[in-house]
């Protein structure tokens, strides 16, 4: 069985968030059970790679707006994954990810790439991601190509809309497309939508979020759509690459103590050695009073209200009633959002410290260091936040949705909250701390079963293999 995975961001190469860790781990489990994987991304501008790392294996043209396109395929592997890697080569549509035309050509250049048999590697299955190929599966469907499609959803709030002239310049006419009523009055088309609709199999990153999608309350306006795809819909949770996160853990501290580093030269501490030394550095660097007393409460993620849950973090951290802690935010996004928490680190300057940047290495030292990880989001597919923070030997307090509600449980590795208010994050807080404070053998019960929580691709990969077998054997 051959897959290939599509997708418009790899680590190490491209990785604007979660999907470029997932496009390169879940293909190494994949590999690492039998199956013949490939990757496929975009041949950005931004992409350096060593000449002699690659081979062209072919090259051919692609009809987009009335015009030829040529396409040429290069194959390198990558090095961190040691998986096979497709970069497609187009200097209009390929060499930047900044518009829906570029995304609906990639689509087309793969179809293309596999009606032509362009190359000799002809997958069974493509297996698509976000929003970014959803049109894939329509332009398979419209070719009557023998490859069958699985679409994952990462996140439903990113739907990708565009003019519905894109369908034109694909060569299809716009009956092919099934765009909703207001869409069709407006001329424009859903991507994802399209997707949803034309996909052989359906699938989310966790299966609370994939019950979770099928209500208004978290469906996007796209809950009809998935319900009427009932039965083709499934959840499978994201994993971590824990050998990889390790080795980032290492690189990143002077006091590590995560195992699985062969030959390192640095010493490896007991979490509770480790934890207390990087918490000491992380205040330091804080400019935080060093104090191993005071717990540290952190944040990390985008600042998005919409989902990440800032509103409520803020409102509980503005009332004061906080202060004799210490909360680090790492993080960047909404302009307004930034300039509030930069006004409370200014009037809590003893408690709060905010850092508005994407910065690697702090994170892991934020993992190390802090004591609890907050994620209060409204709504979260799956979260990777919570379970590399768990891997740490810090513990999460998160509200109870999608991926938390999957990965967290509540009182054995970590901590969640039922309703979306401050008020009730400010009790599991409440809670953590006593906990921490008054009962340290559960507490410390605690963070171990969190740093042995399975976070593993190896059982996600084995039930994407389950579907990829029933796909293959046209059960869908």
């Amino acid at each position: 069985m051959k897959v290939l995975y599509a997708s418009w961001e790899l680590d190490p190469y491209i990785k604007l968030g979660g999907l470029g860790d997932v496009a390169r781990s879940l293909p190494a489990a994949l590999g690492k059970n039998g199956v013949d994987i490939k990757n496929v991304m975009p041949f950005y501008k931004a992409v350096k790679i060593d000449k002699k790392n690659l081979v062209k294996t072919g090259e051919l043209e692609v009809e987009y707006d009335g015009r030829s396109e040529r396409v040429i395929i290069y194959e390198t592997i990558n090095p961190t994954n040691r998986i096979p890697l497709f970069l497609l080569q187009n200097r209009k549509y390929l060499s930047f990810a900044d518009s829906q035309n570029n995304f609906a050509f990639f689509a087309k250049a793969i179809v293309e790439i596999i009606r032509q048999k362009t190359i000799a590697w002809i997958p069974d299955i493509i297996h698509c991601n976000d929003h970014h190929l959803g049109l894939l599966p329509l332009l398979v469907r419209h070719n009557k190509l023998k490859v069958k499609t699985i679409l994952t959803i990462h996140n439903l709030s990113y739907q990708g809309h565009a003019p519905i002239a894109v369908i034109e310049k694909l060569g299809l006419k716009t009956s092919h497309c099934r765009p909703h009523a207001w869409e069709i009055k407006s001329r424009q088309l859903n991507f994802l939508l399209e997707g949803i609709i034309h996909a052989d199999v359906i699938n989310t990153v966790s299966p609370t979020y994939a019950r979770e999608i099928m209500r208004e309350e978290f469906g996007m306006g796209l809950e009809d759509i998935l319900r009427g795809k009932e039965g083709r819909v499934f959840g499978i949770l994201n994993g971590i690459d824990k050998e990889y996160n390790n080795l980032l853990h290492y690189q990143a501290l002077d006091y590590p103590f995560l195992s699985g580093i062969a030959g390192g030269s640095k010493k490896l501490y007991s979490w509770q050695e480790g934890k207390k030394h990087n918490k000491a550095h992380l205040q330091e660097k804080m400019k935080l009073k060093i104090d191993s007393d005071i717990p540290i409460f952190a944040f990390i993620g985008r600042f998005d209200a919409q989902q990440k849950g800032i509103d409520i973090l803020h409102k509980l951290i503005r009332r004061g009633a906080y202060e004799k802690y210490q909360f680090v935010i790492l993080g960047n996004g909404n302009s307004d959002w930034e300039e509030r928490y930069a006004w409370l680190s200014k009037f809590y300057p003893e408690s709060v410290s905010c850092n508005f940047l994407f910065d690697p290495h702090l994170a892991h030292l934020i993992y190390a260091g802090a004591d609890f990880i907050l994620i209060p989001s409204r709504f979260e597919p799956c979260g990777l936040i919570q379970m590399i923070a768990m891997t740490s030997g810090t513990l999460p307090i998160a509200h109870k949705t999608g991926g938390l509600a999957d990965s967290i449980k509540n009182g054995r590795n970590g901590f969640l909250f039922e309703n979306y208010t401050s008020e009730s994050l400010g009790m599991m807080i409440d809670k953590a701390v006593d906990i921490q404070k008054n009962d340290r053998a559960k507490y410390e019960e605690m963070v171990s079963t969190a740093m042995r929580t399975d976070f593993s691709w190896d059982k996600s990969a084995r039930e994407y293999i389950g579907l990829y077998d029933k796909l293959y054997l046209g059960e869908y």
